[in-house]
């Protein structure tokens, strides 16, 4: 429990001093995104199963 402890109290030290950067533009994190793959609603043919005739 003391090494748990230990550690953390390290952890918190190293990310006090980092910086988070949420300064994108709506337009930049769609870039981003559609970069990793993500498709809007509208975009994709839909398949609709169990369909009673």
């Amino acid at each position: 429990m003391i090494g748990i402890g230990i550690g953390l109290i390290i952890a918190s030290i190293l990310l006090v001093g980092t910086k988070i950067n949420y300064e994108m533009s709506k337009g930049n994190i769609e870039i981003k995104a559609r970069g990793y793959g993500m498709r809007f609603p509208d975009e994709m043919p839909i398949i609709i199963k169990d369909v009673k005739k």
